[in-house]
């Protein structure tokens, strides 16, 4: 059987312990540690780079839409009020009273021998209000006055079959000096004026409409 012997036992002792040593170790981990943290540092670097950059970008694009968007914003308070404006209108027309059909009414009903002298149409905003129709004339007849109730009595009726709750009062009705010479015939005169209020049948409430008036010239 062979004999070997190891002549460098103690070098290779020496070198396994130099291997081992504990300093060395940890110098090489500390190492290590601070590779790893300079990589993170160059990782996080680039990343905040980035980050940067895409904020800037978008910073930049933010100042180009701002002032659009402000525009924008003031065109759409704009346009608001001028659909609150255009609302508002379209409920005022569609709630408003309607005189042509009243007047129309008032011309087929007064008889030859009556002269209006005013008339006067007031429709207030509230569409629970009723509307004033006053008629000023000049009734001529054996018996003036029985001629203005007349008047009276056939316009209530006329205007009942186009608006509801329609009342009708005297206001003045007055014996006049005047004598008239109507078909050869010389009658008496009475002056009077008669105020009607009345609604249409299916009156549109509106939120806050201005009162609007009419007034017609005085027919002399």
């Amino acid at each position: 059987m062979p004999l070997h012997i190891n002549l460098y036992h103690e070098v290779q002792r020496q070198e396994r312990a130099r291997r081992r040593d504990p300093l060395r170790l940890g110098i090489y981990g500390l190492l290590l540690i601070a590779v790893g943290f300079v990589v993170n540092y160059f990782v996080v670097l680039a990343g905040s780079h980035s980050v940067n950059f895409r904020y800037s970008g978008l910073q930049a694009e933010f100042a180009k839409l701002d002032p659009k968007a402000k525009d924008a914003k003031a065109r759409q308070a704009e346009l608001n009020d001028e659909i609150s404006a255009s609302d508002t209108m379209m409920k005022n027309v569609d709630s408003r009273f309607y005189w042509a059909p009243i007047l129309d009414q008032l011309l087929k009903t007064v008889p030859r021998n009556v002269q209006l002298t005013h008339v006067g149409a007031d429709a207030p905003g509230n569409a629970t209000a009723p509307s004033v129709l006053t008629i000023t004339g000049i009734s001529s007849a054996v018996e003036p006055r029985k001629e203005a109730e007349a008047l009276r009595t056939a316009l209530d009726a006329k205007l009942g079959t186009q608006c509801k709750g329609v009342t009708s009062v005297f206001k003045a009705l007055d014996d006049s000096d005047q004598v008239v010479v109507l078909d050869g015939r010389r009658l008496s005169t009475a002056t009077f004026t008669i105020e009607f209020q009345l609604q249409v049948s299916d009156p549109t409430p509106v939120a806050t409409p201005a009162a609007h008036k009419l007034k017609f010239a005085s027919i002399e």
